[in-house]
């Protein structure tokens, strides 16, 4: 798709511009900055419309005025589209503003222009709307053999400001990598598990790789154990798949430099294992890799806009499956770091794969900042919702950095507790560690108290629980069900925040 920025046509000659459709953003009960024109260019409808309808203007709010041939040689649509309260309009609703924008049109129009009123903030916020509108335009269904609703039409957008274009373009064009990318990982955790395997996932990650002049290093499941990583290599036992762990390294900082480790749980498929989940809805688990696919699509944006940082990408990729071979819970596995887990539950395995993956991080790269970043817990989407992904870690001044770059991004995240308390849940009498909580209740924290054990005292770390909105179970306004490539755009800008503070 392509994007480009102009300034409104002076003095409203619409004229000028060439999109078949002119979406206005307008704020709720405020029409003072409508578009200059756009009222003409219908023959007074919109004000006709206006006077009726005062109220107009709620967040996904929209009115289209047909534009007379007469009239536009191009144009054949005016929309209004809500923009909410003024005063409400935060990073996210901007971003999914646009979203539902790409949504609506994208089988409508070949190109549309946008305008947005200055106190959108555009100037600061230019990639998300290229991003919320990309996700919006985004088709989850193209594999069916007959596409519902017609296809795709749209090619182009034009973003139309009064803000300063230099910096809205810079704005557009980071969005615009960031969103070619987010498409590539909501592919991936779309499809389904008989197409995307550990070696497929791994293929993923080498074209990335290789694409981007990154550092790569695929370890097959017999170099896994040999290394001692026997609590990840507890999840892959009862799978035909084959176990791998990839590690992609960015050195855009040096010897000296920072250096930030991502670490995503790929679980390809996750029936549960020996303790096996219910049939109902077990066919979403093929997107228990989410975290994975996020982290290693932050790496190639990351290498796109080149941050004078490290980063470093850990995956681990297999399926957590039944059979004769797979992990029993009572079992017992050692680590790479030379603790002792007991498996009390095959289902939480997410954490099993993530504590082996954590501790050779450090070992080998010794980090200065870790985010994990996991499909981990049901508990999470118990607690919050699908309105904010958990985030817990150390210490407090990373976390707070970590929520409001989530903020900017359009990305929440709320913050749950690690009290040590959490710990004594997780004790075992024949290991140094069971992998679930002894009693109910605080099953995010747990989760959370798991990894940390495997976290060394020093580094900075953040655990996001993106089990909350890593997948979009219904049809939304701006969302198509399905994944949602979140956090990538997070992780983004945090490698790019560090950078610049380091």
């Amino acid at each position: 798709m392509k994007v480009t920025v102009n300034n409104p046509p002076a003095g409203g000659d619409l004229a000028k511009i060439s999109a078949e459709c002119l979406v206005c953003g307008v704020w709720q009960g405020d029409f003072k900055n409508l578009a200059a024109g756009v009222d003409e260019i219908v023959d007074g409808a919109i004000s006709r419309f206006l006077k009726k309808n005062e109220k107009f203007g709620k967040l996904y709010d929209a009115a289209n005025f047909s534009v007379s041939p007469k009239k536009h040689k191009s144009l054949e649509k005016v929309v209004l589209f809500g923009l909410g309260k003024k005063e409400k309009l935060e990073p996210l609703y901007l971003r999914q503003f646009a979203a539902a924008v790409g949504k609506v049109y994208a089988k409508e129009a070949k190109s549309l222009a946008l305008y947005l009123p200055k106190e959108a903030k555009v100037g600061e916020r230019a990639d998300l709307v290229v991003i919320g509108f990309s996700a919006g335009v985004f088709d989850p269904g193209h594999r069916k053999s007959e596409v519902e609703n017609g296809k795709l039409k749209m090619e182009s957008l034009e973003i139309l400001t009064e803000e300063d274009l230099k910096k809205v373009k810079d704005g557009a064009e980071k969005g615009l990598i960031v969103s070619v990318t987010v498409d590539k990982v909501r592919e991936v955790v779309n499809l389904p598990a008989n197409i995307v395997t550990p070696e497929q996932m791994v293929k993923f990650a080498k074209k990335i790789a290789a694409d981007k002049k990154l550092k790569i290093e695929v370890f097959s499941e017999k170099q896994v154990n040999e290394m001692g990583m026997g609590i990840m290599a507890s999840v892959a036992k009862g799978s035909e798949e084959d176990l791998y762990f990839v590690v992609l390294r960015y050195l855009g900082g040096g010897s000296a430099g920072k250096t930030l480790a991502l670490v995503g749980k790929g679980i390809t498929f996750d029936s549960g294992g020996i303790s096996i989940k219910p049939s109902e809805s077990m066919e979403w688990m093929k997107m228990d890799m989410a975290g994975a696919a996020a982290c290693l699509g932050a790496m190639e944006v990351i290498a796109k806009l080149k941050p004078k940082i490290n980063v470093v990408c850990a995956v681990p990729l297999t399926e957590n499956l039944p059979s004769g071979k797979a992990s029993k819970p009572g079992d017992v596995v050692k680590g790479f770091s030379g603790k002792t887990v007991e498996i009390v539950n095959t289902d939480a395995e997410g954490r099993l794969v993530l504590a082996d993956a954590l501790s050779y991080v450090q070992d080998k790269f010794k980090p200065d900042f870790i985010v994990d970043v996991a499909t981990l817990t049901g508990a999470s989407i118990v607690a919050l919702g699908n309105w904010a992904s958990a985030i817990l870690g150390r210490p407090q001044n990373f976390i707070g950095e970590v929520i409001k770059t989530g903020e900017d991004a359009g990305e929440r995240f709320w913050q749950l507790p690690l009290y040590e308390e959490y710990r004594d849940q997780l004790k075992s009498y024949i290991a140094d560690i069971a992998n679930i909580s002894s009693v109910r209740g605080g099953g995010t924290e747990t989760g959370a108290k798991f990894l940390e054990e495997f976290v060394g005292g020093k580094v900075a770390w953040a655990h996001l629980d993106i089990a909350p909105n890593a997948w979009e179970e219904n049809e939304r306004s701006y969302a198509s069900r399905g994944a949602s490539g979140i956090p990538l755009l997070t992780l983004v800008n945090l490698a790019l925040k560090l950078a610049r503070e380091n």
